[in-house]
C-alpha cells in the first residue's frame, strides 16, 4: 500500500500504535521494576557497607577512635569491656586485689583526690570524682588487664590520666584535647 502526499494513513495505525504503547508499558513497568530492586539492594549494600564507626561498643585506641575510618586491615578487634557496674558486682572476677590503691597504679599528685581511694572505693561514685573519671579509669583498667580491651592498653590508660593529671585535658592526637567528660565518653563506648 502506498501512501500519497497528504493523505493519512489510517489502516494498522492503531494496531502499530497499540503495539508501541505496549512496548511503552512494558519497558516502564520493567524500569520500575529494576528501580525497586535496585533500590532495595542499595540500601542492603548501603547498610552493610556503612557500620556505625561509633556503635554501641567501640574498639579503637583513643585515636582510632577520633579517625572515623571503620575499615581496618585483618580481623576486627575483639571489644568486651565491662562497665564499672560490671566490676563493682562481680569483685570475684576481678584480675587484682579489690583494695589496691588507685594511687598505686595511676601516678598521683599529692593532692589528687584519688589518692585516698581503693579501685572498688572508687566504683561508687564519689563527689570529688567530677565526671566519674577516676570510676572509668579503673573499669578501663581492669579490662585491660583482663585482655578484653586489646586495642587499649595499660600504658594507654596510664597515660591518659597523668596528660589529664598534669595539664586538665588528654590529647589523643596532636589537634585534639579532651575533658574529663570526653575522656568518660571514650571511655565509656569501649564498653560492651
Amino acid at each position: 500500500m502506498t501512501i500519497k502526499k497528504g493523505q493519512k494513513h489510517t489502516e494498522n495505525n492503531n494496531s502499530g500504535l497499540a503495539n508501541v504503547d505496549e512496548e511503552l508499558n512494558h519497558a516502564a513497568s520493567s524500569r520500575r521494576q529494576f528501580a525497586k530492586t535496585s533500590l532495595g539492594i542499595s540500601g542492603v549494600i548501603l547498610s552493610l557497607a556503612s557500620r556505625p564507626v561509633l556503635g554501641d561498643v567501640v574498639c579503637k585506641s583513643p585515636s582510632g577512635f577520633l579517625s572515623g575510618n571503620a575499615s581496618t586491615h585483618g580481623p576486627q578487634p575483639v571489644c568486651q569491656g565491662r562497665s564499672p557496674g560490671y566490676w563493682k558486682n562481680h569483685v570475684d572476677s576481678w584480675p587484682i586485689s579489690t583494695d589496691t590503691q588507685f594511687n598505686s597504679v595511676f601516678p598521683t599528685s599529692p593532692s589528687s583526690v584519688y589518692a585516698q581511694y581503693t579501685f572498688l572505693q572508687l566504683l561508687d561514685p564519689k563527689p570529688d570524682d567530677f565526671q566519674k573519671l577516676g570510676m572509668h579509669l579503673v573499669a578501663a583498667y581492669l579490662n585491660a588487664i583482663s585482655g578484653w580491651t586489646p586495642f587499649l592498653t595499660v600504658e594507654t590508660i596510664l597515660a591518659m590520666f597523668a596528660e589529664w593529671q598534669s595539664k586538665g585535658t588528654f590529647s589523643p592526637t596532636a589537634t585534639v584535647q579532651w575533658s574529663a567528660a570526653e575522656i568518660v565518653n571514650y571511655l565509656k563506648a569501649t564498653q560492651a
